[in-house]
């Protein structure tokens, strides 16, 4: 391989690694808008229920409801985006909750050893 093929590899590479870094921190931050709405939503509620108490009345599940229903909405998108950035960085959650290389058979942290599930080639 010569060295012009060499550095084109090189540079290829770097430009991958770039967009997979530009996409994770993309991600990270709409994790961070979602956890910051999820925290006003909790405020929110806590506005509401020390309101009512003050009052010395109840609030109502109806009240609460659209408010829960966002935040648990938020929730699974944070989780979603979480999916999407281990795939995109070929890692994987343990149990432990440690992120490892997709290609690792143990978890470094505790120990846990993954269940690795065979491709099966038909012949055709």
């Amino acid at each position: 391989m010569s060295f012009f093929d060499k550095l084109k590899s090189g540079v290829a590479e770097a430009g991958n690694k770039a967009k997979i870094a530009v996409e994770v921190n993309r991600l990270k931050m709409q994790n961070s808008s979602k956890q910051k709405e999820i925290e006003q939503e909790y405020q929110h509620i806590g506005k509401m229920v020390f309101d009512a108490l003050e009052r010395e009345s109840m609030c109502s599940p109806e009240q609460l409801q659209p408010m829960v229903n966002r935040i648990v909405q938020l929730q699974d998108e944070i989780q979603l985006n979480l999916q999407q950035i281990n795939a995109i960085a070929d890692e994987k959650k343990c149990t432990c909750g440690h992120t490892v290389p997709v290609a690792a058979r143990f978890c470094p942290e505790c120990g846990h050893q993954f269940i690795e599930i065979e491709k099966q080639e038909s012949d055709v």
